[in-house]
Order: C-alpha cells, then structure tokens, then sequence
C-alpha cells in the first residue's frame, strides 16, 4: 500500500479525483484537457493513482477510459475532497 501522504501530495492527484468524481469515467484525454495539464504529465499521475487502487482504467479499442474505483473508502474521500474544495 502506498503512503497516503505521497499519493495526496499532488494537487493535480487531488484534482484528478475530484473530476472523476463528478464526471464517474472520462477517456483520458478528455481529462488532460479537463485539468488543463499535458498528457505525460496525467499519465504519471494516473499511474500513483492505480498503484494506489483509488483509479481503474479500461480500454474501449484505442480509447482508454479512467474511473475512480467503486469502493465505498475511496467514494468517500473523493466527495470530501469535492466538497473541501468547493468552500
């Protein structure tokens, strides 16, 4: 298991949950644009975050899709990350 401390240390890793979050699954370069960042970039955080078990990732073809993972731990977190930020 990861350090909780490394793996929310990001922000970008803070943001990436929260759009997944209210979006439920984005392809990932919907989400690089979403956030602003470059692609390279998502993708190492990306990587933390499945390492983490907090995203899964399938692919539809070329098309790779990202959701966070559909356990109560982890939905929890990322709705309070949501609403931390909206304040």
């Amino acid at each position: 298991m990861m350090d909780v401390d490394f793996v929310l240390g990001a922000r970008s890793r803070i943001r990436i949950i929260r759009e997944l979050y209210r979006a439920s699954e984005l392809n990932t370069t919907d989400l690089a644009r979403r956030l602003g960042i470059n692609y390279s970039l998502l993708e190492e955080h990306l990587e933390i975050l499945k390492e983490a078990g907090i995203v899964e990732e399938h692919r539809i073809g070329r098309i790779r899709l990202v959701s966070l993972r559909r356990e109560p731990e982890i939905l929890q977190l990322a709705k309070i990350l949501t609403e931390l930020a909206a304040k």
